[in-house]
């Protein structure tokens, strides 16, 4: 393994960190740092939005890597190998759960996230902040496990 892979295994463990980060973050500790501000809702928004910016590259950039990294492993992209295989089931299983991370990421980013501010910038219910809180819990915890799968293809392991 050459230099280029080692390049891309560490562009992708950072920007695993900076989206794993940053949604502890958010409601660790912008969340509670704005609770009694007037602008709470306005600051929210701004900060999801620059967040969303990043995030989605950071996103993009663990797609590129990922597969990067599997080539450069000489990892074989085949059915049998995806099935077949321990290290290659364990590997599917990141993928299926990281584009069902993108797919909960965009409703949350793209559709729950802004309602649920203009919900409560009305004091009207709380529905939408209800589910906007918990698709993103959800997510945080799909990174998770994506983290520990990758740590565990890392080093080896296999089902």
């Amino acid at each position: 393994m050459g230099m280029l892979y080692f390049i891309s295994v560490f562009v992708h463990i950072v920007c695993a960190s900076f989206w794993i980060g940053g949604m502890l973050f958010l409601p660790l500790v912008i969340l509670p740092g704005i609770r009694n501000h007037p602008d709470r809702f306005m600051l929210l928004y701004n900060t999801g939005i620059k967040f969303r910016f990043f995030g989605w590259f950071a996103l993009l950039i663990l797609i590129i890597t990922g597969f990067l990294n599997a080539y450069l492993r000489g990892l074989p992209f085949t059915y049998e190998f995806f099935t077949e295989t321990g290290y290659g089931k364990l590997l599917s299983y990141k993928l299926i759960l990281f584009v069902v991370m993108l797919l909960i990421s965009g409703v949350h980013d793209f559709f729950l996230g802004s309602k649920a501010v203009d919900e409560m910038k009305k004091a009207s219910s709380t529905r939408l902040k209800l589910i906007a809180r918990w698709s993103g819990r959800l997510n945080l915890l799909l990174a998770l496990i994506i983290a520990f799968l990758g740590v565990v293809i890392s080093r080896g392991g296999s089902l």
